[in-house]
């Protein structure tokens, strides 16, 4: 028995120290310095400078009112917060929906495109060429886009997004509960819930017409269900955590690193608490997901009559992130699609090129080691140190969007309010990190296993981008999944601050003076 807390105890540390890596490096890196993308039309990312000083200042500001007002933070009600939080987050969503309107381009487009010409009996998109004989993954994205395209037509874009914000709030209620489960503490549910509503790089995506959000609210959904299963031992959780998993990657194949994650705790348990059920429900959750991209492509092949296509290998993939680009190192360069294309979309060939270019990659970063750490710094930092997360850029970019009509929305994505929302999401997100990283230090020897869930899916995608192509909405929502994190490791600070406080020696005051003396030194 005692062996296996002491193993269980150096699992746990053991994953803690491998979480804190990463989120010091992005605390430290986003204080000293800033990834924008100045010009929306290029994509391309510029490292700026930036002024520590305001980010220490906000920091301290932080700790000095979380000490001063904790007993009042834990005095909030916090299902009123809840209830208030979600109806402003609602609000917000839907007028930035309609009021934006945000019409989809590139692969939201060509998807969204896709799955209506499917819908008419036009199968181009599968043969040869079409979008989904190269990109085969999206299919599940095409098979969700449907039923909105088929009841609202050319307007399915409008809804998607409008539906995009009932699953932001599902992704936010999961969040909340999940760190009701975890902490159990009211003042680090409430802080989680106001830095949520703060969160505004993850509210920006309401208009984009992707898997982003769905996933987002389905991911988070399962880590809820399997937090639960641990809890209460009920079997109902565990399967439905299965099935909101599934959906996640369906519609987003960045979600396997959830489902990875996932499988990591399931094993843990049962090893850990000796619940050999919990080998089982990890042999559901990757065969259910390995079982419905099969049922994805069974369902497209009856419905057209062709055989769905592999598509682009995964080694074409890996050797793009380790390509220079426009844009950033490791980032979108085209490469997979045009290896593809020049091989005559034979998959075989492209993956056997791929392999060469990458180990012609690593094989330059052996012989250029200062040129390979300034590129992995750059190609990190691009993606997790972009404070919009391209939140405004994704819009930016739109060819047909009312943005620019409007007084308040030119401001917004131009203007002055751009610049103060920018600067703002800037100390938000250093703070975040900080506080998150705070929390692995100041906490570590308190740990939980369970707690590490969350963070263990942020380390996943972390090391994924390392290697695999990248770009910072990819990480837009992974990065709320360490508020949680962030509102325990500023209430730790503040804890802290007030025990100095209290510790320390008051001035005496010198009695003996003369009542004039006495009052000059007030």
């Amino acid at each position: 028995m005692e062996n296996s807390i002491s193993a269980n105890r150096i699992i746990v540390a053991a994953l803690a120290v491998l979480i804190l890596i990463p989120l010091v490096f992005a605390a430290a890196d986003s204080i000293v310095m800033t990834a924008d993308i100045p010009d929306p039309s290029t994509e391309a990312t510029a490292f700026l400078a930036d002024l520590p000083w305001i980010h220490l200042a906000a920091a301290a500001v932080v700790a000095a009112l979380l000490a001063a007002l904790r007993e009042q933070l834990c005095k909030l009600p916090e299902k009123r917060l809840l209830v208030v939080g979600m109806a402003l987050v609602f609000a917000a969503g839907l007028a930035w929906v309609f009021t934006m309107r945000v019409e989809p381009g590139a692969d939201q487009y060509f998807v969204l495109k896709g799955a209506g010409e499917i819908l008419q009996g036009d199968y181009r998109a599968l043969m040869p060429g079409g979008y989904f004989y190269t990109f085969p993954h999206q299919l599940g994205l095409a098979l969700y886009f449907q039923p909105f395209i088929l009841i609202a037509g050319q307007n399915a874009w409008l809804w998607l997004q409008a539906a995009n914000v009932l699953w932001l709030l599902l992704g936010f209620y999961c969040l909340y509960r999940i760190t009701m489960l975890l902490f159990g503490k009211r003042e680090v549910t409430n802080i989680t819930l106001l830095l949520m509503l703060l969160c505004f790089e993850i509210l920006l995506y309401v208009v984009f017409v992707y898997g982003n959000i769905p996933a987002f609210g389905l991911g988070l959904l399962a880590v809820l269900c399997q937090v639960r299963y641990f809890k209460s031992r009920k079997k109902r959780f565990a399967v439905l955590s299965a099935a909101a998993a599934v959906a996640g990657i369906l519609l987003r194949n960045n979600n396997l690193v959830w489902l990875a994650a996932m499988l990591l705790f399931y094993l843990l348990d049962c090893i850990f608490e000796r619940k050999p059920l919990s080998v089982v429900f990890a042999a559901l959750l990757a065969g259910v997901s390995l079982a419905a991209g099969g049922a994805v492509n069974l369902y497209y092949s009856g419905t057209t009559g062709l055989a769905v296509n592999d598509g682009v290998p995964r080694a074409a993939w890996v050797a793009m992130g380790m390509q220079e680009g426009p844009m950033a190192p490791g980032w979108y360069n085209a490469y997979s699609r045009t290896v593809y294309e020049e091989t005559g979309y034979d998959g075989a060939q492209t993956a056997l090129l791929a392999r060469e270019d990458a180990e012609q990659s690593l094989q330059n970063f052996a012989q250029q080691p200062g040129y390979a750490a300034q590129f992995f710094y750059r190609k990190v930092s691009s993606t997790w140190n972009n404070p919009t997360f391209q939140g405004f850029w994704i819009s930016q970019v739109r060819d047909y969007s009312a943005i620019g009509q409007g007084k308040l929305s030119n401001s917004i994505y131009y203007g002055r309010a751009h610049l103060f929302l920018k600067g703002f999401m800037n100390i938000y997100q250093s703070l975040i990190y900080v506080g998150a990283a705070a929390f692995f230090l100041l906490r570590f020897k308190k740990i939980k296993r369970e707690q590490l869930l969350p963070g263990v899916i942020f380390l996943g995608t972390f090391l994924f981008h390392i290697f695999w192509e990248t770009k910072a909405q990819y990480a837009a929502t992974c990065f709320p999944l360490l508020i949680p994190y962030a509102a325990c490791g500023w209430l730790e600070i503040s804890g802290r601050l007030r025990e100095w406080l209290a510790k320390k020696p008051k001035k005496k005051k010198n009695f003996h003076k003369k009542p004039e003396e006495a009052w000059r030194d007030t």
